[in-house]
């Protein structure tokens, strides 16, 4: 009987052991875990549908803009409305080329599983606390830069998103007077 409550006491310790680890290490992956999975939610979260629907009008916009010879009396339209354009439509060609060329979904995937796995190895104690430390800064290092574009693209998106009905509007009202003399 006494071996049995040995036995539990023992199984009893080993998970109270393997249940968590704290510290200032797992403290810092974790939080990095945090930042990175809601970082990865809010780009999913990015609707695609209404992303593709701003940047369809704004291409169309940009194309009737290019057909529009430069007239000296309509200056402030070329070089404020039409550069209102220009800087719209480059948010968002730039957020997409960006987010498929360097894959940003894909890095954010990995960068999850490297810092569960960094977690795991810290939290069983598989690897020493100075080569976490070393391979969590290595992790910060690739996917901190990475996460600043990613927030400073999405700011971008999302505020030419939310002007996309409003430029529409504008811009079909002046393409509408503007072969009727809007001059």
């Amino acid at each position: 009987m006494d071996t049995l409550k040995c036995c539990f006491a023992g199984a009893g310790l080993l998970a109270l052991l393997s249940c968590g680890r704290s510290g200032p290490i797992g403290s810092e992956i974790e939080e990095l875990r945090e930042t990175v999975d809601s970082s990865n939610a809010v780009l999913q979260e990015l609707d695609s549908a209404q992303f593709m629907e701003a940047f369809n009008r704004l291409e169309r916009h940009i194309e009737i803009a290019k057909t529009k010879d430069y007239d000296a009396k309509l200056e402030a339209i070329f070089f404020n409305d039409f550069e209102w354009l220009r800087s719209s439509h480059r948010a968002l060609f730039k957020f997409e080329t960006l987010r498929r060329g360097e894959q940003w979904d894909g890095q954010l995937l990995l960068s999850q599983k490297q810092l569960d796995a960094l977690h795991h190895d810290w939290n069983s104690r598989v690897m020493p606390d100075d080569s976490v430390r070393i391979a969590l800064e290595e992790e910060k290092n690739s996917v901190l830069p990475l996460l600043a574009t990613l927030h400073t693209r999405l700011d971008e998106v999302r505020y030419v998103m939310k002007q996309n009905d409003s430029l529409d509007l504008h811009f079909q009202k002046l393409w509408d007077s503007w072969d009727s003399g809007i001059k």
